[in-house]
């Protein structure tokens, strides 16, 4: 089967996700006045090889998947490097991303649903005010700390404690912001309907349901590989260490 025979219609790729959404737009294309406009008469409009276009968004649909690691046994720089390279850059794009779009939502729709639209905003906002100032304490506090503790394990010197006492101390303020982090996601689902959305969603709608579903995914396996794995192995690391 050809590419042009399995274009799609615009609306039918923006709504997979955002990343979809970015190359729509990126190519000039009104996701909202062209929904309803094949992908193929699209390009055509604007002389954009379908092929190309259709490539981009066949990748940019690709759900992301779990990357499946030895998480109990791996270095546990490697192991904040993943974290940090999988998880926290991909929250860095995304979070601000999906907060244009709500707030796009909101603006067109919330006369149709404001009870659904107003706590989703709210909600969302929150979430995202945490999540943000979380990835730095980590950044800046935790990760360094375990690594140092790492590199003074590896090489056999003497490492003292740090300034917050032991590194159980930020650990214990991480799970609790998990927690409230899997809460609000658990709030998010219950408005969202399980990500279901409403017969007059359009494509940005979609979009904003399918993407925040997949940051649910993304999000509780980044608790997890931290809560399971890497907390631990710190914890005790630090006890090797310094007693």
């Amino acid at each position: 089967m050809n590419q042009t025979a399995v274009a799609g219609t615009v609306g039918e790729w923006t709504a997979r996700n955002f990343r979809c959404v970015v190359v729509v737009e990126k190519y000039g294309i009104d996701f909202h006045e062209e929904a309803s406009v094949p992908l193929e008469e699209a390009c055509r409009q604007r002389g954009l090889d379908l092929d190309a276009v259709l490539s981009e968004l066949q990748s940019a649909a690709e759900p992301r998947q779990a990357v499946a690691g030895d998480w109990a046994n791996v270095p546990l720089r490697a192991l904040t490097k993943h974290i940090n390279a999988r998880h926290h850059e991909y929250l860095k794009l995304e979070l601000p991303r999906l907060r244009q779009r709500l707030d796009r939502m909101a603006t067109r729709h919330g006369a149709r649903d404001a009870g659904l639209l107003s706590r989703l905003h709210t909600a969302y906002c929150n979430l995202q005010e945490e999540l943000e100032l979380h990835l730095h304490k980590e950044e800046m506090i935790l990760f360094p700390t375990i690594d140092r503790y790492e590199s003074a394990a590896e090489n056999g010197y003497r490492v003292a404690a740090p300034p917050f006492g032991s590194v159980r101390n930020p650990i214990q303020m991480m799970l609790r912001e998990h927690d409230g982090a899997t809460e609000t996601l658990r709030q998010i689902r219950v408005i969202t309907r399980d990500y279901v959305p409403a017969d007059y969603a359009c494509a940005n709608f979609r979009a904003v349901f399918a993407s925040l579903e997949e940051l649910e995914a993304d999000l509780l396996e980044h608790i997890r590989v931290e809560n399971e794995f890497l907390f631990p192995r710190a914890a005790e690391l630090e006890k090797s260490l310094l007693g």
